[in-house]
Parts: C-alpha cells; sequence; structure tokens
C-alpha cells in the first residue's frame, strides 16, 4: 500500500515538473530557461528536477522513450503483418507520433500548444541537435524488433520526414487538416515504398 502510494506521488511530482518546464519552453523559449527556473515553477529543488530528468534536455523530450516504446512494442507484437503494415496507424493516424489523439480530436488549443512546442524546438540548436540523436538512437531497437537494420533505416527516414511536415506546417501556420492532408499523401507514399521495398519478408 504504501509502495503503491509513494510511487504515485512520484509520478505526481515528475508529471508536474514536466508540465510546468513545458510551460515555461513555451513562454519564453528553451535556451532562456534554467533548471533553477523549472524547479521554482514545480516547487521543487534542482536536484528533485535532476533527479527525474537528468538534463534540461531530456524535460523538452520527456515523451520521446514512450513514442519509441510504442513503436518498438507495435513492430515486435505485429503477428502476421508486416513491420511497414504495423507502424502505418502511429504514423498517419494522429498529429502526434504513436500518440493516443486522433486528428479528429485536436482543437484550436491544443494546435497552439503544439506550434507553440514545435516553434521552441526549432528556435534551438540544442533542441534540434537532440532530435536528431534521438531518431538515430532508434535505429537499433527497431531493428532488433523488426529483424532488419535496412528496414529500421528506411523507417526511420520517413519518421524524421513526418517529423518535418508536421512541424512545418505548424510553423506556417497551417490547419491541423491541410497538415492531415500532407502527412496522408507524402508519408503515405513514403510508407508505400518501403512496403513494397521489404515486401519479400525481410520486414
Amino acid at each position: 500500500m504504501m509502495v503503491g502510494l509513494r510511487e504515485r506521488k512520484r509520478a505526481e511530482t515528475r508529471q508536474r515538473i514536466s508540465d510546468r518546464a513545458t510551460r515555461l519552453f513555451e513562454q519564453r523559449g528553451f535556451e532562456s530557461v534554467t533548471l533553477a527556473d523549472v524547479a521554482a515553477a514545480a516547487d521543487v529543488s534542482v536536484k528533485t528536477v535532476v533527479n527525474y530528468f537528468g538534463a534540461k534536455e531530456d524535460l523538452f523530450f520527456d515523451a520521446e522513450p514512450a513514442v519509441l516504446d510504442g513503436l518498438v512494442a507495435t513492430v515486435a507484437n505485429r503477428e502476421n503483418a508486416t513491420a511497414t503494415a504495423a507502424i502505418r496507424p502511429l504514423v498517419v493516424n494522429g498529429p502526434i507520433l504513436a500518440g493516443p489523439c486522433s486528428w479528429r480530436a485536436v482543437d484550436e488549443t491544443m494546435w497552439a500548444a503544439m506550434r507553440a512546442f514545435a516553434r521552441c524546438e526549432r528556435d534551438s540548436p540544442t533542441l534540434t541537435a537532440r532530435r536528431a540523436s534521438i531518431l538515430q538512437s532508434w535505429l537499433t531497437p527497431l531493428a532488433e524488433a523488426s529483424g532488419s537494420a535496412a528496414w529500421a533505416a528506411a523507417a526511420t527516414g520517413v519518421l524524421i520526414l513526418r517529423h518535418s511536415i508536421v512541424q512545418d506546417g505548424l510553423l506556417a501556420g497551417r490547419s491541423p487538416l491541410s497538415v492531415r492532408r500532407r502527412l496522408n499523401s507524402t508519408v503515405g507514399v513514403a510508407l508505400d515504398a518501403l512496403e513494397r521495398g521489404f515486401s519479400d519478408g525481410q520486414a
């Protein structure tokens, strides 16, 4: 009972730190926000922030480990489907990669928050570099899940394309419908090519 309560409080603290950091990044930009700022906003110590997240970049990309876990689990548990067919819904069916939100659930408030987040990332050389590093780090787990390093490399390229289309659309002020259509057409074609390229059962 006590363990459950302790874990719940830890999860609540972690989420509070993440939420406060996100708001600060959106308001002031990533580079100008310090760990001390985040700690003060979350009403915790800097040591607590570091214990939970390690570095400021980890705060910004807090959701990425769960995204990777979702992709890897989907590929590993695909049964008779190809790896490409398995990940297609995660790639195109919502505004956030492997996220629970569908395109139909997007409202103006959410889209504005996503735009602020995209602007924050695009404006920061630190975050741009970390994004590239994160995507590079996905190659090995995707290769292990699919059984094909070649497929993992090609699939990562599709994910990079997806990120670019969504980010560019947000920053250009395009509507969710417009971004969704471009995603379905451009990334859909890339996924089709990936499916054809690995149609011999390699992944």
